[in-house]
Parts: C-alpha cells; sequence; structure tokens
C-alpha cells in the first residue's frame, strides 16, 4: 500500500470511529432506547412494476458501482433474510411498507414475499400509504379510491399477526397528509373513513399523518386529525440546496422541538426522522445533493450527518405515547440516495459515469459503506451498557463482556465506548449504566468485578502496553476494517 493511499485508509478509520463515538453520545442522550421503525421498498425485482438498480446514484459512480449487499430482488427470500438480519444489526424493530394500491407490484411483494417469509415474526410491520399514487392530483384530489384501499389493507394486510399496533389498532404511515389533507372537507372524509374500517372490523386504523415541513408551524387543528405526526422529507425540511452542516442540524433540532410540543397541545403523538443524506440525482432533474458528512467535517466523516441528526435532533424528541417511536427515511430508497441498508465496501469517490464526470455527484463524495450506517443506529439506540441489545442493562451483559474482552473491531457487541476495542473502560460503562438502573429502582445491584487476569490486562491498557495478538490488526487498517466488518 502506497503512503498515500495509507493515510486515506488510516483517515477513514479514525473518521469511522469518530462517527461511531458521536453515535454513543447520541444514545447516552436518549432517555430510553427508542423503538426504531424503516421506510422499506419493496418495489425491487424483475417483472412489470419492479424497479432495478439502474436509476440511482450508485449505479454511476466510478471506478466501481456500489451495490447493495444483499442483492435487489425483494421477491427473493434470500435477500428478505438478510435485510432482516441487516435490522437485527441496526436495532431495527419495524419496517414502514411502502404500499401503492391493491395488486400492485408492492402489494403482491408485501402479502406473498414479506408477511409469509419464515422469519417475518422477528419484525413488525406497518403500511405506508402513498397518498400520491392514489390520490393524486395535490391541487384536486381524488379519495375514491381511499375508502376501498383500506378495506384491502384491513382484509389482507392489517389482520397480520406480526402487524404493529397501538391500543389495538393497526398503525398507517400516509405521506404527505400535509398536501391531501388540508381542508375540513376532507378531515371529514377522512373521520368517515374511519368510521367505516371500525364499523366493519372493530378497529379504526392509528394514522401517522406526514403532516409538517420546513420551519412552517405545525397546523394543531389538522394535525388533531391524525393520532400522530411525522415529517417524512428531512431532506427538504433542512437539507435543500444541498446544505449538510451543524446549522441545518440545529435548525432541525428547534423544528423538531416545536412540532413535539404543537402535537401534544393538539392531543397526539410525535415522531421525528432522521436520514443520512439525498440525492435523486439518477432519477430525476433533481436538487443539489446532501452529503452524507458534515460541511464541517469533510468527505472522509461519511456517516456524521447521520449521527449528527439522531444525536441533536431525533432522540431528544421521541416521544413516549408512541412508545418513543422514531423513524429512518430510509432502509433502502436507491433512487434518492437515503438508504442505510448495507452496501458493498468501495473506495472514497466523486466521480461518475456522465459525461461532465460529476453530473450524478454534484462534488459530493460517497463510499461503499459496508454496515456502517447500521453499526451507527445501532449504537445511537440501544442502552448503554446493553450488550445482549435485549434493552436492559444487568448482569447478562458483563457475560457478553467477558467474552468479547480484547477483541477489536467495528462491530463488536460489548464495545460500549465505540472505540474499536473492548476493554476495561466497557465495563465502566456497563458498570455505571447497571448502578444508574439500581439507582431508579431505589435498591442497588451487586456488581461482578473483572478477575485479577483481566485486570491485569486492563492496567496493560492503561498503560499503553498493547497485548501483541493485537498488533496486526491495529497496522491493518483496511483488512482489519473489512475483517471486522459484520457482514450483511
Amino acid at each position: 500500500m502506497g503512503r498515500q493511499a495509507a493515510i486515506a485508509v488510516l483517515q477513514t478509520q479514525l473518521a469511522r470511529t469518530m462517527c461511531l463515538a458521536m453515535a454513543a453520545t447520541a444514545a447516552a442522550k436518549c432517555g430510553a432506547a427508542p423503538q426504531v421503525g424503516v421506510y422499506y421498498y419493496p418495489w425491487y425485482g424483475p417483472g412489470s412494476g419492479g424497479h432495478t438498480f439502474d436509476d440511482t446514484l450508485r449505479a454511476h459512480l466510478t471506478p466501481d458501482p456500489q451495490l447493495p449487499a444483499a442483492g435487489l430482488n425483494g421477491r427473493d427470500a434470500s435477500v428478505v433474510e438478510r435485510h432482516i438480519d441487516q435490522s437485527h444489526t441496526g436495532n431495527i424493530s419495524m419496517w414502514s411498507l411502502s404500499w401503492w394500491g391493491p395488486g400492485g407490484f408492492e402489494d403482491i411483494t408485501i402479502r406473498n414475499h414479506i408477511l409469509t417469509h419464515p422469519r417475518a415474526p422477528e419484525l413488525q410491520y406497518t403500511i405506508h400509504y402513498e397518498s400520491a399514487g392514489r390520490m393524486a392530483p395535490i391541487d384536486s384530489p381524488d379519495y375514491s379510491n381511499l375508502l376501498p384501499d383500506f378495506r384491502h389493507l384491513a382484509n389482507h394486510i392489517w389482520s397480520d399477526p406480526n402487524y404493529m399496533r397501538i391500543d389495538g389498532r393497526p398503525v398507517v404511515f400516509m405521506y404527505l397528509t400535509r398536501e391531501f389533507f388540508k381542508t375540513p372537507e376532507s378531515w371529514s372524509l377522512l373521520s368517515d373513513t374511519r368510521e367505516a374500517i371500525a364499523q366493519e372490523y372493530g378497529y379504526a386504523p392509528y394514522i401517522i399523518g406526514d403532516d409538517f415541513f420546513g420551519s412552517s408551524p405545525v397546523d394543531t387543528a389538522r394535525a388533531a386529525q391524525f393520532d400522530a405526526i411525522t415529517n417524512f422529507d428531512v431532506y427538504g425540511t433542512v437539507f435543500g440546496g444541498g446544505f449538510a452542516n451543524q446549522s441545518r442540524v440545529n435548525a432541525l433540532a428547534s423544528i423538531y422541538a416545536n412540532a413535539k410540543a404543537a402535537a401534544a397541545a393538539a392531543g397526539v403523538g410525535f415522531v421525528p426522522t432522521a436520514s443520512p443524506g439525498f440525492n435523486d440525482t439518477a432519477v430525476r432533474p433533481g436538487p443539489a445533493p446532501a452529503a452524507r458528512y458534515l460541511a464541517e467535517l469533510g468527505p472522509n466523516a461519511n456517516g456524521s450527518t447521520f449521527t449528527t441528526v439522531l444525536e441533536d435532533a431525533v432522540l431528544p424528541n421521541t416521544d413516549p405515547t408512541v412508545g418513543d417511536l422514531i423513524m429512518i427515511n430510509s432502509f433502502n430508497e436507491w433512487h434518492e440516495d437515503t438508504q442505510i441498508e448495507a452496501s458493498v465496501l468501495a473506495a472514497l469517490t466523486n466521480s461518475d459515469d456522465s459525461s461532465t464526470g460529476a453530473a450524478f455527484t454534484r462534488g459530493r463524495y460517497d463510499e461503499g459503506y459496508g454496515s456502517l450506517y447500521l453499526d451507527l443506529l445501532r449504537t445511537a439506540t440501544v442502552l448503554a451498557g446493553d450488550y445482549n441489545f435485549d434493552g436492559a442493562v444487568d448482569p447478562a451483559d458483563y457475560s457478553v463482556w467477558r467474552a468479547d474482552y480484547n477483541h477489536t473491531g467495528i462491530d463488536v457487541a460489548a464495545d460500549g465506548n465505540r472505540d474499536g476495542t473492548v476493554d476495561a473502560a466497557d465495563y465502566v460503562v456497563w458498570r455505571d449504566a447497571l448502578a444508574a438502573v439500581g439507582d431508579a429502582r431505589n435498591s442497588p445491584i451487586t456488581v461482578p468485578e473483572p478477575g485479577a487476569r483481566l485486570l491485569a490486562s486492563a492496567l496493560c491498557l492503561t498503560l499503553g502496553i498493547t497485548p501483541s495478538r493485537r498488533f496486526p490488526e491495529r497496522l491493518g487498517f483496511l483488512d482489519a476494517l473489512i475483517k471486522s466488518r459484520r457482514r450483511p
């Protein structure tokens, strides 16, 4: 490896470590471990209505395209299985499935390939109702599909045992309610639809409306028509024009705080959304892309936009009335490059195969990031010290720490401070978290202490004496990165 290449690898490794540390800080700011949902797109695959990878930024990057690690066919059981595995890696518990109408490509994929998958019970599911495809045009909406659509969903999808419910009601995310339900007349129609479903099926759907955008105040009268509100479009809210920086994240934090307060005033819940970036130049003449790194940190800090949005805007504004649910836009919307789904590993680049070499990237850098965003999401959303990811900090996590002790890598469960090595510092993270649990219960918990051998090793680490078996991984940054990255 040449000197410049080695420096680039070192910079990337340090940037990843920094982003993981930022994500760990985000987790520390979160009072309760949130539920994590993702917008999931079941539209990829062969045949009429299926999408391909061609109209994506990553297909056009050079010298190599940056492909999905799991493959793309959403009707392939092995792809669905790998997506479930990746969801566990990212602490994701719910997919909100993009739905465009009865009998469509997505509807068939959902019903015949996702909900029926042998491992489907490992997650929960909701429908993301694509209003733009069912009610367009915006300036004169056609609501004739709404009640038949809801009946179809009630008959074929909402009854699934793994479908997510709140207070016994199936959860539905509705896209662009801020545009399609602006008037009292439309509110009455929505109310009538819910009442009809309640009479026919014994429940009314729990509707989460995509109901605020940008810095405009939340319309509390409109918000009150739903059970909770959210914002699907993080890019348009603060990153429009392609600016991804700390100032824009601060603006998002303020928008979320105000929207959460407005939702509470309207008597409804609030669900904040995070997104890693945005680039739709390969699918439409779009606006300037928003980079996956903050401008202040530069392209070697890919992932910093995502972690900063989580830390500063999303996690401080979760709402316990909806189970501290947060949404990620998206798991696999490759056309707009908002995906956090694992990719193949590939070098950082800002060049593409257009005639200018930058028509798609617009000068922004991207990399084949592996499972980076899943790692960042898990780190930000699990409880500190919860090394077996069961939602509780207890002595069982100590056993995981002992088993992982002295292991290195980005994706080791008991690396509580996310510095790439499981050592005594991670024991302290767990011990302090366990003590906090005891304080909250007003009952002290007995904390096991490491044995003499582990304490001796910890002393070596404190003195800067690194065990020799770790030297090869410390010297071979790229090899260590590739070997230690969890394979999706």
